[in-house]
């Protein structure tokens, strides 16, 4: 079925219409706009040979926790979008970073997201190292020669994970705590850092390179800062490195291009931030509490958003209906 709305309402009414259901009327839509979007970005894909031009699809966020309903969404999307561009965006819970090594194993590039779950260990990323395991695992597991048209990103959040520690400093109080706050996100975003540069290094990395594969680039995500008494470049100054990707808000991009710092400071105080990361583990906050209170915080997000938009559809088909009942 191929539609042509002049607006999103007319592309509701005609779905609904056709018998669909308001969920399938929405992947409907969705399809559409990426395989549009992906249109646009395949000259910078075709010419940086993959490294850019890519967009991101999500799977349904209440497929979080299904590993087999995660890995068939992914397949399904992948297939219907039709083109090499697209990342499929799957959440970085337990369940789900099982799926990402059984779709990447098929050929298909992942966005890993949500990575905000650390263990009380020092220099130990356990949900990240995951999460890289899998994309190296499914690598690995591929049947194709050549790797070089999959590959992966892996978004950390940044700011929401200093809105949450910096409150649970503050509910310490004291002098230590409060000269802690701003500093734990950009703490374990370079020791993540770190744990990719040993990652992609070494015998193993190199057997896949060979094969063409890409690296997993880090993604740094909500860069924007929510605290207004920190510099508002304070993120995105903090996390530039190579074989990274920032995500800007168009108010981070102004101030940005304003007043930007160009320089590689993701790895230039490695033992300060490792320091940072001991710090605020010694006061007694729990580095796996605050970050399943993030992941918990985004993936309901996702869902509200996702639900909103369902049901907004539905109350447009409602009065479509309506509207031509009374016609």
């Amino acid at each position: 079925m191929v539609l042509l709305c002049k607006s999103p309402v007319s592309c509701v009414s005609e779905l609904v219409g056709a018998g669909k259901d308001i969920e399938s009327a929405y992947w409907e839509l969705v399809v559409k706009d990426i395989q549009d979007t992906c249109k646009l970005l395949e000259p910078i894909y075709n010419e940086t040979d993959g490294e850019d031009g890519h967009v991101s699809l999500a799977v349904s966020p209440k497929l979080a926790n299904d590993t087999k309903g995660t890995i068939e969404a992914a397949k399904w999307l992948h297939n219907m979008v039709g083109s090499p561009c697209v990342y499929m965006k799957i959440p970085a819970t337990d369940e789900s970073i099982s799926s990402m090594k059984e779709v990447i194993s098929l050929g298909i590039s992942v966005n890993a997201t949500v990575i905000c779950v650390f263990e009380q260990l020092i220099f130990y990323l356990p949900k990240y190292e995951a999460v890289i395991d899998a994309y190296l695992d499914g690598l690995e597991s591929c049947g194709m020669t050549d790797l070089s048209k999959v590959s992966s990103a892996a978004a950390f959040y940044i700011s929401r994970m200093d809105v949450t520690l910096d409150k649970k400093l503050e509910q310490i109080g004291t002098t230590e705590a409060l000269d802690l706050k701003g500093k734990g996100a950009v703490a374990q975003a370079v020791l993540a850092y770190q744990l990719y540069q040993k990652k992609i290094s070494g015998p193993r990395w190199e057997r896949l390179e060979n094969r063409g594969a890409k690296k997993q680039r880090l993604m740094w995500a909500s860069t924007n800062v929510k605290n207004p008494s920190y510099p508002d470049t304070f993120y995105v100054n903090s996390v530039i490195g190579r074989d990274t990707i920032s995500t800007f808000s168009v108010q981070a991009l102004q101030a940005f291009m304003d007043h930007r710092i160009l320089s590689r400071t993701l790895d230039a105080k490695v033992s300060e931030a490792q320091d940072i990361y001991n710090a605020i583990e010694k006061l007694g906050i729990d580095w796996s509490s605050v970050g399943s209170e993030v992941e918990h915080e985004v993936l309901d997000s996702f869902t509200k958003s996702f639900d909103n938009v369902l049901e907004c559809m539905q109350k447009k088909a409602m009065n479509i209906y309506s509207f031509q009942k009374h016609v």
